[in-house]
């Protein structure tokens, strides 16, 4: 019945008992000791040892055994006087025989209930100490009439002693204040007590912080709860409360407010003008460089909110970039310009007016955000930029006009390059000597070679990158016109890459094409022979390779390419090392000329 089972003990145990028992639905057992009842009652809840005795001296005996056990005991006597315990050695529950089976139902019944709510009550106070002791927190009373604090073993362990050692449980309020609260904080806690002893208000509570001394003559940080008691009829009798020992948390809170304040220095002393936000838009920093920027002082505009700070630069009440981070790139341009965006760290520039002048400002906003990655604020830089900006422009427009007279110092070359061929061109007519006037077409190529690179140079909008493929096209066709009268004798073939070759590389380079070209037209195909010459130029690795080769009779096996009295090959040798480069000859099959020389980078 009810799952309860019953340990029937007894040395004269009735048959009427268990008649009893049976009749109510009760499992029971016959147990010849208590012993053996109380080890049984040790494997399951909802058992009831129930004793018997007949004998006024069996129960004294039969109750030393199970008084300390977590099962309730029902005992069954002959007459009242063998009922008669020791004090504090009380049963859950007694009958007198004769009894109704009533009565003995309902005993047992409330045996159980009792031990159950003894057992949810010790649960709930030991949930109570768990979390008293875990949150370092102790509770005390205080009787006005008696001048006595009541205080427990947890209370005294917070203090570093225990109630033996200070002669007990109670303590008057000059032996507790002289004990434990330092002489510098003892007329702080007065005050603070005497609003408790003074007021009428039952409601009234009070909560403070004080330094106190451990026995052990430890400094410990603690707060004080205070709450008014009072008597059963509702009428003040004292106070109660809890200590609390925050010392870790204060310390916590001190290298916090340490910190915040380090931070607030550094932030004060930022070259660029600096503010920052909390969550709810108000202003929290407001730097020295802001200060002199905008002429609006720190205090005029801590902790205010509306977009106060917007109004020192625009002039009125508007997001400024540290309130965009979740806008798009779309609503942030609207207001700013070159914005970036490097994870959450927004930058951009805009126009201002600051003291009533128009300026740019470089703007970088960063949230500020808590371990757990909650946002709970933004920080702002802002730079004045505007001396920067129109030296760049001042900059950009002397480049331009150098640049521009750069070019004309080109055209202008390349003209008198031009006139110098064209006079070595009229020169010519007057030469009756062959071995002279080669010499003079030769010079005259070169000056044209040269004009080409520096009418390139004049057209070029990158004097760094200079397209090399197109000038080796068009120096070749004119060489090409100008030296082969019979197109169909000797072929010109190109394969050349897009090159892009700097200013210092270029003018040796076009002189080299200019030499190993003319000689393959000159020399290669003796007596009206066919052939073909090519021309290539392309990336190697990090190298680039320009290759002039022809399928003619073949570079002399007798002469050193290297060193030579051909002014045009010593030229090319000379142009070689100017442009740290590599120069090879193949004549297995012809005649072929390769040269390799780094790449140029900016």
């Amino acid at each position: 019945m009810n799952g309860v089972k019953i340990f029937l003990v007894g040395k004269e145990a009735t048959s009427d008992t268990e008649r009893v028992l049976e009749s109510l639905g009760y499992e029971f057992q016959l147990t010849p000791s208590v012993e053996e009842a109380a080890l049984q009652s040790l494997k399951k809840r909802n058992i009831l040892i129930l004793i018997e005795t007949s004998s006024k001296e069996d129960f004294p005996e039969f109750f030393s055994k199970v008084k300390n056990l977590e099962t309730p005991v029902i005992m069954l006597a002959e007459n009242a006087d063998e009922l008669i315990t020791p004090r504090g050695n009380q049963p859950y529950g007694y009958l007198v025989k004769p009894y109704h089976e009533s009565e003995l139902k309902f005993n047992i019944n409330q045996a159980i209930f009792k031990k159950e709510l003894e057992r949810k009550f010790k649960r709930s106070e030991d949930i109570l100490n768990i979390s008293m002791n875990m949150a370092k927190m102790v509770y005390w009373e205080y009787d006005t009439e008696k001048d006595l604090f009541t205080f427990d073993d947890h209370f005294y362990a917070l203090y570093g002693t225990t109630i033996d050692e200070q002669g007990g449980k109670h303590l008057s309020s000059e032996e507790y204040v002289t004990r434990f609260i330092p002489p510098e904080e003892q007329d702080a806690v007065g005050m603070e007590v005497a609003k408790a002893l003074e007021t009428d208000d039952l409601n009234f509570s009070s909560t403070f912080q004080h330094w106190m001394i451990r026995a052990d003559g430890v400094r410990r940080y603690i707060v004080v709860r205070i709450r008014i008691m009072t008597d059963e009829q509702g009428h003040k009798i004292g106070t109660k409360g809890v200590n609390q020992d925050i010392t870790e948390f204060k310390m916590a809170e001190e290298a916090l407010n340490e910190a915040d304040q380090r931070l607030a220095e550094i932030i004060d002393f930022l070259p660029d003008a600096t503010f920052a936000i909390d969550v709810e838009g108000r202003v929290i920093s407001w730097n020295r460089a802001i200060e002199e920027m905008t002429w609006v002082w720190s205090e005029e505009i801590l902790g205010k909110d509306n977009y106060e700070y917007s109004l020192p630069f625009y002039g009125e009440r508007r997001p400024g970039l540290i309130d965009l981070f979740n806008s798009s790139d779309e609503e942030i341009e609207r207001h700013y310009q070159n914005l970036k965006k490097n994870g959450k760290v927004l930058t951009a520039e805009t126009e201002v007016t600051l003291k009533g002048e128009r300026r740019t400002v470089w703007v970088k906003a960063v949230p500020l955000e808590d371990s757990k990655g909650n946002f709970i604020g933004a920080i702002e830089a802002i730079r004045d930029i505007t001396d920067l900006r129109n030296a760049e422009k001042k900059l950009k427009k002397s480049l331009k006009e150098k640049e521009t007279l750069l070019k004309e110092i080109h055209h202008r070359v390349k003209n008198n390059l031009m006139i110098i061929s064209s006079l070595l061109n009229l020169q010519s007519h007057y030469i009756k000597d062959k071995e002279a006037l080669d010499v003079f077409r030769e010079s005259q190529n070169r000056a044209k070679s040269m004009a080409l690179i520096h009418e390139r140079l004049y057209q070029s909008t990158d004097l760094k990158n200079i397209d090399f493929g197109d000038y080796i096209r068009s120096l070749t066709t004119d060489l090409y016109h100008s030296m082969v009268s019979d197109p169909g004798r000797v072929n010109l073939d190109l394969d050349l890459e897009d090159v892009k070759i700097d200013i210092n590389t270029v003018v040796p380079l076009g002189l080299i094409v200019n030499e190993l070209v003319t000689n393959s037209m000159k020399y290669a195909f003796p007596d009206d022979e066919c052939g073909h010459i090519k021309v290539e130029l392309h990336h190697e690795h990090e190298n680039v390779v320009l290759r002039v080769s022809d399928n003619g009779v073949g570079f002399p096996r007798d002469v050193d390419y290297k060193n030579t009295n051909s002014l045009g090959l010593q030229l090319v040798n000379n142009l070689i090392i100017q442009i740290d480069g590599e120069l090879e000859l193949d004549n297995n099959q012809g005649t072929t000329f390769t040269i390799r020389f780094k790449e140029q980078k900016e």
